[in-house]
């Protein structure tokens, strides 16, 4: 996986995810007579950041053209954990010496903006989508990580979020594992289910009067006579005065400048078969969302119906042999929950999540194109956010942030094709058990 191109692999490689049980069954490609020859705004990638965007440019009255190289949800928005929180990747010290503190606190209350967002969203639009509100608990997995967690806690007081140090004594009460030397707790983040969310999203996308067309893809874009000109598989053109590209981890070579900027890495889950109440209830007494503090992150939580335990890790997909990706799973499910050694999972996905060289989500606009992307696995609620703001520039408001200062930057001699990945995986392991 590390070698390949990530635009060549389609949802089906990756296998079905526990959430596309309540989700539709994906459509057919699109009937060709229903592309236009132009449109107001078009829209290409129908996840979180695309679909934000068309919502609110249709409800601004303009004409709105969703395309996807598959359909809604195919990608990491309908293969996420559903974590929901102001989380941004760096922390504020580190965000500071390369920006300055002022700076530094204006992007990362971005995050908190997000949630605010998306929780508006979901009540106004009336998507149900098993949004609750059970916290985030991040365990220290070594003596070493206990002093960056409580550092970390401070920097998130300091923009509002209200976190708590649990001892190792005391955190059973919020997660039924002796693996964690404590943690921190955030009693205001959330979850979600993200096949019902992106699913409840296109179907009001839809109902505000853009189409939705599945099964093209973007091959080029070019700009003429102060219009956005896109080429699309089976030789097929649209024009438009705004387009608005959200393919995130998918970028592919028709936008290479972009391509460049966003490495994707990939992450795998499982979910058990069901469980009996008492154990669910067992290890995760009040339903948060658990994390622990590896570079390559372990997860877990329970499904929102309460009847499995899902989790996820940050493990290579091996294409073609599923078991061993199913292994490694279950190897990190019986090493934060030992009762769960042996248990049989039923469901086993993967998906690609987009990461930024400076760890940073990175939005632009420039004549009529506009991008985010690379939220570095933070991206339920920032991805919303982004995308509802492309959605109020195209519609002519302005919607400028803090990220739009930071440039996205590409590494040397990689042009999307992460060859590096297994070099850097496994430094990242070695910190996980040795520094």
């Amino acid at each position: 996986m590390s070698f390949a191109d990530p635009a060549m692999f389609r949802p089906a490689d990756f296998g079905r995810p526990y959430w596309a049980e309540a989700m539709p069954e994906p459509p057919p490609p699109a009937d060709p007579a229903r592309l236009p020859a132009s449109a107001d705004v078009v829209v290409v990638g129908a996840g979180y950041t695309g679909l934000n965007a068309a919502l609110t440019a249709a409800r601004a009255g303009l004409d709105v053209v969703v395309i996807d190289r598959d359909y809604p949800g195919a990608g990491a928005s309908g293969r996420n954990g559903g974590h929901v929180s102001s989380s941004m990747k760096p922390d504020e010290d580190e965000l500071a010496r390369r920006i300055g503190t002022g700076k530094a606190r204006e992007v990362l209350s971005l995050g908190l903006a997000a949630q605010a967002y998306l929780n508006r969203l979901i009540a106004e639009e009336r998507i149900d989508c098993d949004l609750e509100t059970p916290g985030h608990f991040m365990g220290a997995h070594k003596p070493e990580a206990v002093s960056g967690l409580k550092a970390w806690a401070e920097g998130q007081r300091a923009l509002g979020v209200p976190v708590d140090w649990i001892e190792r004594t005391d955190q059973h009460a919020i997660v039924g594992s002796d693996h964690f030397l404590g943690g921190v707790f955030m009693p205001s983040w959330q979850s979600l289910h993200p096949g019902k969310y992106v699913s409840g999203l296109a179907a009001r996308v839809e109902a505000a009067g853009a189409r939705i067309l599945p099964g093209l893809a973007l091959l080029s874009v070019a700009r003429r006579q102060g219009r956005v000109e896109l080429s699309l598989s089976g030789g097929r053109q649209v024009a438009a005065r705004h387009a608005v590209l959200g393919m995130n981890a998918q970028v592919g070579p028709a936008v290479p400048n972009l391509r460049r900027q966003v490495i994707p890495i990939a992450s795998v889950q499982v979910s058990t078969a069901p469980l009996d109440p008492s154990l669910v209830r067992r290890l995760h007494p009040r339903r948060a969302m658990v994390y622990d503090s590896r570079r390559l992150v372990t997860y877990s939580r329970v499904s929102p119906d309460g009847t499995r335990i899902l989790v996820g890790s940050r493990v290579p997909f091996a294409f073609g042999h599923p078991e061993r990706s199913r292994a490694a799973m279950q190897a990190r499910m019986a090493r934060v929950f030992p009762e769960l050694t042996g248990t049989p999972t039923d469901h086993l996905w993967g998906g690609l999540v987009a990461y930024t060289p400076d760890h940073l989500p990175h939005i632009g606009s420039d004549a009529g194109l506009h991008h985010a992307m690379g939220y570095c696995g933070t991206g339920v609620a920032m991805a919303s956010y982004l995308g509802h703001l492309l959605g109020r520039r195209v519609a002519g408001e302005e919607a400028a942030t803090a990220l739009d200062e930071i440039a996205g930057a590409s590494l040397p001699f990689y042009n999307g094709r992460p060859w590096f990945l297994p070099a850097v995986m496994a430094w990242y392991g070695f910190e996980d058990r040795f520094r």
